[in-house]
């Protein structure tokens, strides 16, 4: 007898059916404080799994050498490179295989200290990254006010925007010294093809030493040379802190912090960028109860489109779409097994 299994991934907010998107989130095996999340549960990682409209991959790598090779990309729609990575992590330089030139889809680079000659850029006289001093926050470019990366976010008074909470180390320890405790970054002296046209935001206090923004909150078309290397697929470079983002139990990243993460990928994605802030954890479904009544649940297949019949589902993920008596509409992600 054949045994049907549907399991539930994770739960997720109340926002239309649109074609899932398949994200591969790389990330590096490191020791995080004990007073953090673990890099295999960061905040980025639960929100972006959460959400019906994408389906996560994360690999945790624990081996980053020039011929270590990730052979599945090619086979999502959006790429992260999470700032875990050590700048001068092999992987990323030139013959690696995330390497600026050959990363084969739309991507997030979130590693502004690999950006150096003899790193990930193979020749270049940029100083590279830069940590912004005691800053939480960046500000947006008078032009950037209405791009989609920013989104549901609370622009301030002078085009900031907070993204974290407070400073922490790499590791997310809360306490340290004014060269340890750390948030946003940016790279400085890169010669970037179109010049400052691709600078989104910049952080609101910059290093002592003042050099210039060349990446910090960047849209970097594919086709566009940084210094010696040319990318290969459009790029979006985030500069924050893998501490920060991880701080105080994933709590030490701000709701606009998560939220310009979650427009990033949904740009890239080519899905329609919600107009409402993200929040962690999920909190929508603290709503319904047990006296709250179905009145219809429907299924999608990973393009959007319906599946008519429960007995149509096949192996593969769904989102599960549950319409309440309430006007209510709970969407999830399922994992189908038959």
């Amino acid at each position: 007898m054949k045994k049907t299994l549907l399991f539930v991934i994770m739960l997720a907010s109340f926002i239309s059916v649109q074609a899932v998107v398949k994200v591969a989130y790389i990330t590096f095996q490191k020791t995080m404080d004990a007073s953090g999340t673990t890099v295999q549960n960061d905040p980025i990682i639960q929100m972006l799994s959460a959400d019906p409209n994408l389906a996560v991959t994360v690999k945790v790598l624990t081996t980053v050498a020039v011929t270590d090779v990730i052979s599945d990309l090619t086979t999502y729609d959006v790429i992260i490179v999470q700032e875990s990575f050590a700048g001068a992590a092999p992987m990323l330089m030139p013959a690696g295989a995330l390497a600026l030139k050959t990363i084969p889809k739309p991507f997030i680079y979130n590693k502004t200290y690999a950006l150096k000659s003899g790193r990930a850029l193979g020749t270049s006289t940029a100083a590279g990254g830069k940590e912004a001093t005691a800053c939480l926050t960046i500000t947006v470019q008078p032009t950037a006010l209405t791009n989609d990366l920013f989104k549901a976010c609370t622009i301030g008074a002078n085009n900031d925007i907070t993204l974290f909470n407070a400073l922490m180390t790499d590791t997310s320890v809360p306490t340290g010294t004014v060269t340890t405790l750390k948030a946003i970054n940016y790279s400085t002296g890169n010669i970037v093809s179109g010049a400052s046209s691709t600078i989104l935001a910049v952080p609101t206090i910059l290093n002592t030493d003042l050099s210039p923004v060349a990446i910090c909150i960047n849209d970097i078309p594919a086709g566009t040379s940084i210094d010696s290397e040319t990318t290969l697929s459009r790029m979006i470079t985030l500069s924050t802190n893998f501490g920060a983002i991880c701080g105080n139990a994933g709590k030490n990243i701000t709701d606009d912090g998560l939220t310009l993460w979650r427009n990033a990928v949904y740009i890239l994605g080519g899905l329609t960028v919600p107009a409402t802030k993200v929040t962690l954890p999920v909190t929508e479904l603290k709503t319904l109860n047990s006296s709250s009544e179905v009145i219809s649940v429907v299924y999608y297949n990973v393009n959007g489109i319906q599946v008519l019949q429960p007995k149509d589902l096949t192996n593969g993920i769904f989102v599960k779409r549950t319409t309440y008596q309430s006007g209510l509409v709970q969407s999830e992600k399922v994992v189908f097994i038959k």
